[in-house]
């Protein structure tokens, strides 16, 4: 679905100060501009300056600059269609599609709208009950746990007395924009099953795409480099209310999927399983591994396991204080050597058909490990444990170095991703407009497609140019504005101004290019 460029200005008319407003995003005024900390570097003295005039923020420390969108991609973790879809509802901006028939694009809202009414009404109700009489037992268990009243607020934990929750801890669910779409009901009483419930599937609530508190870990995730998964909704609680942030939980027990991982690996690349030692953890920490394991073994992402006390939680650990728990998770082992670790642990030298099956296992992991250094490192690990003696290792760490089938990466050209086209595609929209005169009325009509701050920020400095000045655009006129702004666009624009290659220009290439602009504007499918 392509956004409507009639919504984008509009969405780009909102204040900006009001989208912080509307976000509960912290600035202070200076005055005819405002300062709030930056999302890009870890700020601890607002040092992003934000420009109401111009829709415009930039950092004065990490040279970073963008519009109110790139902001809340930034700070929320959103892509761009979801930070749109947030910046409308704080200016009450109805989104628009260009491909989609209007009235069945306002029946659409109206279905959501109506269901996010009834379960911001619903999430109201459970609040106000956990203050009654009858919520006594509720609030026995939150002192077990260790949950104090102040974080049970943050949360939003509430209390169902009746309907599909009936007697229930209730746990408001967000998705990643920040959407409240459902409830996680937990039992009061160990003889009512199952001892947690979710929220019907419906057009809002997906529970196989939601990551529990993914929507307010994202910040820290990004800060701290690492995104931690536990098992249970009142572990992340537990973990967050003694500090550690960049915490979350699947909504559900099927481990995440691998479009959940790419959109978390936009946050960061390192993930942690901190999953209870028991049976359950360790059949949720397979899980993960199965679907996390491939794009590990082609360093997409890293995996790691930390492996706490057994028959202990994350949230037992902090809470009895016998362990370090910050300490397990910094030393966390590596998939490889957890899941090597788990196979070896079984191993029967007795049993053949035991013995083969492990060795295949590990050969096969072994193979799809595209690093060579990092392969033949679990090469050496495996054969030792593998073999009775240092001889025998020896001898089958050289068999698998030279006749393992290695499953490489092909070095031939991949797809760029939608971000790199289209990045490519405003770059030669850009430079078609600069340096060939003739071609600049067609070029003009796609300019508000433009995303990229820098290419967008160009383009207004070019539109003023030819407002007050008659004489034609020239590329050494160009090269002058860039000579005078910030350093970091000043980098990125050059190339635009002053081209390397021969600018190829035809109809062809003017379809490709609006096409693209057009196909990048889309929705996420998560």
């Amino acid at each position: 679905m392509i956004i409507s460029d009639t919504t984008l200005t509009a969405i780009r008319e909102i204040p900006f100060t009001t989208v912080l407003q509307k976000e509960n995003i912290s600035f202070k005024k200076l005055g005819k501009e405002a300062a709030t900390l930056c999302p890009w570097h870890n700020d601890s003295n607002p040092s992003l300056t934000i420009n109401d005039d111009r829709g415009f923020c930039f950092c004065f420390v990490c040279q970073h600059g963008t519009d109110a969108i790139g902001f809340i991609q930034q700070k929320l973790g959103l892509d761009f269609a979801d930070a749109v879809h947030r910046i409308a509802n704080c200016g009450d901006v109805v989104v628009e599609y260009d491909n989609i028939d209007p009235k069945l694009a306002v029946q659409e809202a109206k279905i959501r709208a109506e269901l996010f009414n009834r379960i911001n009404r619903q999430q109201e109700e459970f609040r106000q009950n956990i203050t009654s009489p009858r919520a006594s037992r509720i609030h026995e268990i939150l002192d077990e746990r260790g949950i104090s009243a102040a974080t049970s607020r943050f949360f939003g934990l509430g209390y169902a007395t009746n309907g599909f929750f009936s007697d229930r801890i209730t746990v408001p669910i967000h998705d990643h924009r920040g959407y409240l779409v459902g409830f996680t009901g937990r039992s009061t009483r160990d003889e009512v099953k199952p001892k947690y419930k979710n929220s019907e599937n419906s057009d809002i609530f997906d529970k196989s795409r939601i990551v529990f508190n993914e929507n307010r870990a994202s910040e820290a995730i990004r800060e701290v480099d690492s995104v931690i998964f536990v098992e249970g909704h009142f572990d992340v609680i537990s973990l967050w209310q003694h500090g550690i942030k960049n915490v979350v939980a699947m909504q559900g027990t099927a481990p995440p999927s691998e479009a959940i991982l790419k959109r978390l690996s936009r946050k960061t690349k390192r993930f942690i399983l901190c999953y209870d030692n028991d049976e359950g953890g360790f059949k949720a920490t397979e899980n993960f591994i199965k679907v996390a394991g491939p794009l590990a073994c082609r360093g997409e992402i890293t995996v790691s396991v930390a492996e706490l006390p057994p028959g202990k939680d994350p949230d037992e650990c902090i809470r009895e204080g016998e362990v370090d728990l910050l300490g397990i998770i910094e030393n966390s082992v590596s998939w490889l050597d957890w899941q090597l670790d788990v196979w070896l642990r079984n191993l029967d030298r007795t049993d053949t058909v035991n013995f083969t099956r492990i060795e295949t296992s590990i050969r096969q992991l072994v193979e799809s490990i595209n690093s060579p250094s990092l392969r033949q490192y679990y090469i050496d690990k495996a054969s030792k444990i593998l073999a009775e003696d240092q001889k025998s290792a020896a001898k089958i760490a050289k068999n698998w170095a030279e006749n393992i089938h290695v499953v490489k990466l092909k070095r031939k050209w991949q797809k760029p991703s939608p971000a790199e086209t289209r990045l490519s595609a405003e770059k030669k929209l850009l430079r078609m407009y600069i340096h060939i005169p003739e071609l600049r009325g067609e070029c003009k009509t796609l300019m508000n497609r433009l995303q990229s701050p820098s290419h967008r920020w160009l383009w207004q400095r070019i539109a003023e140019i030819e407002q007050y000045d008659s004489r034609p655009l020239s590329p050494e006129t160009v090269m002058a504005i860039l000579a005078v702004c910030e350093p970091h666009y000043t980098r990125q624009l050059r190339p635009v101004a002053v081209p390397t290659i021969k600018i190829l220009h035809n109809d062809g290439i003017l379809k490709h290019i609006q096409k693209t602009l057009n196909q990048e504007l889309t929705i996420d499918g998560i």
